[in-house]
């Protein structure tokens, strides 16, 4: 009897070790193969397993990926030219690895002029302390207005691709916050070479239109320069691109 159950149990950890190993294993996928920009940035999807390390690389740069249950969300900034992105995930001496492709996109304007112009004109409205830095790292950036708009701007090669406008509910609320932002907005636009003030007219028919549980709304368009609104739980946040 001794001598059947050892057998047995010589018979079946082997095979209990080979169906967990059968049931976890290492793998890689993403939801497309070529992704386009969504605001500042394209962002990766897809879902990894039985993974020690997952890192991606854009433009020969190496960079960790965060996982939760499963599945991930790379955020790549866009650029005038395509990039490729490497995700790898690797277990011991076993990987796997995907490649995908972020789409080129168009160009605001040259990063360097719309600072100049941006600069210029505080020096004359007599904020000398609202100044941007003349040259950008490639990246995104964050700065914040004297009127206390908050700003993220994607630079890359010299090329601002896009701008993020931000404001809080409670900033919208009041005249003089709404009216700081609306300032800034129709400044900005000029510089992109859109109509801020008819921008501006359109925003506030959308925001008075909009529903109580809309997070988006209709993208509005001037001169070839386009805005899109998120409204996150606090804040509003509108995306200027081409």
């Amino acid at each position: 009897m001794n001598r059947k159950i050892k057998y047995l149990f010589l018979v079946l950890v082997p095979l209990f070790f080979i169906l967990l190993t059968g049931c976890s294993k290492l793998d890689l996928s993403t939801t497309k193969s070529e992704y386009s920009a969504d605001g500042l940035v394209a962002v990766v999807k897809g879902k990894a397993t039985d993974f020690d390390k997952l890192t991606y690389t854009v433009s020969g740069v190496t960079k960790n990926v965060k996982v939760s249950d499963d599945h991930f969300a790379i955020s790549v900034p866009v650029a005038t030219k395509s990039k490729n992105v490497k995700i790898k995930a690797a277990k011991g001496n076993d990987t796997k690895t995907k490649i995908v492709k972020v789409t080129k996109e168009k160009a605001l304007i040259d990063y360097t002029t719309f600072a100049q112009q941006y600069n210029f004109m505080n020096l004359k409205m007599g904020k000398q302390t609202d100044q941007l830095p003349l040259i950008a790292k490639d990246g995104i950036f964050k700065y914040t207005t004297s009127n206390g708009t908050k700003l993220r701007m994607n630079v890359q090669g010299g090329q601002l691709m896009g701008i993020a406008m931000n404001i809080t509910y409670k900033s919208m609320k009041s005249k003089s916050g709404m009216k700081d932002f609306g300032t800034d907005l129709v400044l900005i636009s000029q510089y992109v070479g859109a109509d801020g003030k008819k921008v501006v007219k359109k925003l506030g028919d959308e925001v008075k239109d909009a529903d109580g549980g809309t997070t988006t709304m209709k993208q509005i368009t001037s001169k070839g320069v386009n805005y899109n609104v998120n409204l996150a739980t606090n804040d509003f946040y509108l995306y200027i691109t081409k």
